[in-house]
């Protein structure tokens, strides 16, 4: 507000009335109403995915495989990299379900494990999600009529996650990260021991008496069918939000197995999506204030005297990890500065695909800073954020040099 205040003005750097600003504020407050509903949706129902009896049999198969500490970080980093690429709420809740289970079995067999670094391991998927099928900047621009389509028309996804410079940096990811988090458990062998016992109780199994489990399952199935024999009938792979939280929804139908088991996981993973739907209308309030009162073109030319065509993405990348510190939700972040990153881009003639990806990195590496979305982990394992933070701090500076080499390369 105060910057728009002082530097606000579409035709050159003026004054901007207080009230102008504040009308900014408001006229973008209500903007981004369906865009929050969509981001709830793909945390909630990744979520209630996450607690079905598939998804606890899948954690408790993994666990029998288990035997040693070397196995249970290999188990853990795999499924969050794999699953974080698929839906960051999935991942993280599939994640810390699995690292809770790995601790019971720990004080079960008296098999000493590192269990702070196991929960930071299952944070990565944070660190590869927004260049994943959740990705809410991807998800976004492969849609009809979002907010930016006026600029940049629709971006298929191709272009995005499926490009084969995101998949390279993934690909690295699942081959450096393992190996980098088995350093990290020899380095620190002296934290070796048995997990400590929490007296957390939200992992218990629900066994809720099926009410006609044949027709909530038809339906769910009859769903995925069509969405993707939707998806597969374009020539082009345009899968945007809407897609995801349907296919989402399809399989919850699909796994629960009754409309009782759906009521108890949705109670239980609701309260993860106040977050979003408290903190949305205000980054959208944010937003306007960029965009109605002239700001955004300022800060845009800003960005295009400093960067250069070769230097702008990995200006982005760093920009994005400093504005996630500040602005903890992905979509939010894309609310905010989409429109500069995108109109500075443009002025630089840099491919708009890798500018948004550039975005997405950086937003997702200072995840590992950021503890906000490592609260419902936290929760589960009983781990404390400092303990996560000896890791993910060597796991950040490790990503930041695999995703630079790759905008670089790229």
């Amino acid at each position: 507000m105060v910057l728009a205040f002082f530097l606000g003005g579409k035709s050159s750097p003026a004054y901007v009335g207080l009230t102008d600003v504040l009308s900014a504020w408001q006229k973008g407050f209500w903007e981004l109403l369906a865009f929050s509903m969509q981001m709830s949706l793909i945390l909630l129902l990744g979520y209630m995915l996450a607690l079905t009896p598939f998804f606890d049999r899948l954690s408790s198969k993994l666990l029998t495989r288990i035997q040693t500490a070397e196995q249970a970080v290999i188990a853990v980093v795999f499924s969050a990299l794999l699953l974080g690429f698929l839906n960051w709420g999935l991942a993280l809740i599939f994640g810390s379900v699995l690292v809770r289970k790995i601790g019971d079995y720990s004080q079960r067999q008296n098999v000493k494990i590192n269990y702070p670094l196991l929960g930071a391991t299952a944070y990565v998927c944070m660190m590869v999600w927004h260049g994943g099928l959740s990705g809410s900047a991807p998800l976004v621009v492969a849609e009809k009529d979002h907010f930016l389509f006026s600029k940049i028309g629709q971006i298929d996804l191709t272009e995005t996650v499926f490009s084969a410079m995101n998949l390279a940096a993934w690909s690295v990811l699942l081959i450096v990260l393992p190996i980098f988090s088995l350093w990290m458990l020899k380095h620190d062998s002296s934290r070796l021991k048995v997990a400590p016992t929490t007296n957390d109780s939200s992992i218990d199994s629900e066994n809720p008496e099926k009410d006609i489990p044949s027709i909530l399952q038809l339906f769910g199935s009859l769903l995925l069918l069509t969405v993707l024999i939707r998806l597969f009938q374009g020539k082009q792979l345009t899968i945007g939000l809407n897609d995801i939280n349907m296919i989402l929804l399809a399989l919850v139908m699909l796994f629960s197995g009754s409309v009782r088991a759906m009521q108890l996981y949705a109670a239980k993973a609701v309260g993860s999506t106040i977050g979003i739907i408290l903190q949305f209308p205000l980054y959208a309030g944010i937003m306007g204030i960029m965009k109605y009162s002239g700001l955004l073109f300022v800060i845009s030319d800003w960005f295009i005297r400093v960067s250069s065509a070769d230097t702008f993405a990995i200006f982005t990348l760093f920009s994005a990890g400093l504005v996630n510190l500040f602005v903890p939700s992905g979509g939010g972040q894309w609310a905010v500065q989409g429109p500069v990153v995108i109109e500075a881009a443009q002025a630089l003639g840099i491919p708009v695909a890798k500018a948004i990806m550039a975005l997405a990195y950086g937003d997702q590496l200072t995840n590992m800073l950021q503890p906000f979305w490592a609260l419902p982990l936290l929760g589960i394992t009983g781990l404390r954020a400092g303990e996560l933070l000896r890791y993910t701090i060597r796991l950040l500076l490790l990503g930041l040099l695999i995703f630079g080499l790759v905008l670089l390369i790229f």
